[in-house]
């Protein structure tokens, strides 16, 4: 790799000048020229390649390239030393170019610490007279696209090892289908059987997914360039097996060939979809569970009712004080088993949660209390709101037994008709509070209504479910009218009524 001394001093004059005439110092690539002998001595560099390396302003030339830029102490040194040294001795041995590829060259920054770098290199022949006397290497920083593409690769490998994810790319002119091995594990094929292109795949898409999976590529092929394209399929297996499958991507078009094609990420939703399934299917479950102890509540509850109501009629053909106070309490007792019931039996699961409707608990209530007071229609009134109110159960207990006190003592003292009815509406106020009002039209007894009754055991009943609720009642009273309010707070979904 020796030149004479008398090239060195026709390089250090009329050659340089050549060369420099050339334009390579106002170049805007980087470009030095140094000798072909064993240290590589720099002849000149122009400032672009200044600029690039970090070295503005140091006095290179004359001074050996590893001295002038000097490698790591690591492998990766000695590496880049080798990679440069064998282009060198090729472009002697040949006479031709060399091309190195990316190649890693570490450089010192200003606190002397070695920073990666990687580099895109090109070394062509000087010659003079025939014989070649210097070296010109061109350089690209290629550092930000190497490092961005390797954390692209790590990102990839740690997706696909830890998230199930694997990458594909998929040519729908010739149906050429490059891929991450994991997808042909996916799909159950060993390692080469599948191929290289995706009819195999296409094959094992279940037969209720196959169209909508076709479907969803022609729509990507037609739409503008950067639609997502979706897919969520099911793979049968060869073993009988199923799997589930999610693939985002998009239309890209490849560098090499310069043809679009279809590139995203596989995903094995498998584990997930198996977990949600059996999931679903203990909350059908639980749900059933509900439904089945709820049914037998109710029944259990219709069954005291007919104990009760027995045992009143027995009462019924006998005389005396006693048999009528037994007689009122055991009616006493059946209305509320009875409201309790009328709650059950409106019980609904909605989204695993037991709830009523307020608006059928409280028809059922009036119902039944018209039945047991022999009343019509029109002697006791339901104000209804034109949508559903929920309500959890618990609440919706402690409400029905409530109102079940308040409507049997509008009846006991109002003596409701058709033309002075008691009247049960329900709203829901501005603020989201829930107002169910009884109004008795003519009462008897005011007085005795706004006690609740004489034995005081509904007032207390009233009092206690109300705090159990968070709720407020409130009785006024306007010559023989007479009205019941109760205000409760109502959970956040069920602030206002549904449509119907």
């Amino acid at each position: 790799m020796e030149t004479t001394k008398d090239a060195r001093v026709s390089l250090e004059g009329d050659a340089l000048n050549d060369m420099l005439a050339l334009g390579f110092d106002a170049a805007p690539f980087a470009a030095l020229f140094y000798l072909p002998d064993e240290r590589l001595t720099l002849v000149w560099r122009n400032r672009a390649h200044a600029v690039m390396s970090g070295s503005v302003g140091a006095d290179v030339e004359g001074k050996g390239l590893f001295e002038a830029f000097p490698p790591s102490a690591d492998a990766k040194g000695s590496d880049a030393v080798g990679f440069i040294r064998a282009a060198t001795d090729a472009v002697m041995r040949t006479g031709e170019p060399q091309e190195v590829g990316t190649a890693r060259f570490d450089l010192l920054n200003d606190h002397g610490v070695y920073v990666e770098h990687h580099w895109q290199m090109h070394f062509a022949p000087v010659r003079k007279d025939g014989r070649i006397i210097a070296i010109l290497q061109t350089a690209s920083d290629v550092t930000e696209s190497t490092l961005s593409a390797r954390l692209a690769q790590s990102h990839r490998r740690a997706a696909t090892s830890t998230a199930s994810v694997a990458y594909f790319s998929y040519d729908p002119e010739t149906d050429l289908f490059e891929r991450h091995k994991f997808i042909d594990e996916m799909f159950g094929f060993a390692p080469d059987e599948a191929g290289a292109y995706a009819a195999p795949f296409f094959e094992r898409v279940h037969e209720e997914d196959i169209d909508a999976v076709h479907a969803e590529v022609a729509r990507v092929l037609a739409a503008p360039q950067g639609e997502i394209a979706s897919f969520d399929y099911r793979v049968m297996l060869p073993d009988g097996g199923e799997r589930f499958v999610r693939i985002r991507g998009e239309m890209a078009t490849d560098p090499v060939d310069r043809k679009p094609k279809l590139v995203g990420t596989f995903v094995d939703l498998t584990d997930i979809e198996v977990s949600r399934r059996a999931l679903q299917q203990a909350v059908r479950a639980r749900e059933a569970l509900v439904v089945e102890a709820n049914h037998r509540i109710k029944n259990s509850l219709q069954i005291a009712l007919s104990l009760l109501r027995l045992q009143a009629s027995k009462l019924s053909a006998v005389e005396g004080a006693e048999a009528i106070a037994a007689r009122d309490a055991l009616r006493a007792v059946e209305s509320r088993v009875r409201a309790v019931a009328d709650v059950h039996a409106a019980i609904q699961i909605d989204d695993s949660v037991a709830k009523i409707d307020l608006v059928e608990m409280f028809e059922r209530l009036v119902q039944s209390t018209r039945k047991s007071a022999e009343l019509s229609d029109a002697a006791m009134i339901f104000s209804r709101p034109s949508g559903a109110v929920p309500l959890n159960s618990d609440s919706a207990i402690a409400l029905s037994l409530m109102m079940n006190e308040l409507l049997t003592n509008a009846i006991k003292y109002g003596a409701p008709r058709d033309d002075a009815p008691v009247t049960l509406a329900m709203e829901i106020a501005e603020g989201g509070d829930l107002h169910v009002r009884v109004t008795n039209t003519d009462c008897r007894d005011a007085e005795a209504t706004l006690d609740i009754d004489s034995s005081g055991l509904g007032q207390r009943l009233v009092q206690q479910f109300a705090a159990q609720i968070g709720a407020e009642v409130t009785r006024t009273q306007d010559g023989s009218q007479v009205v019941a309010l109760v205000t409760m707070p109502l959970a956040e979904d069920a602030s206002a009524p549904s449509t119907p």
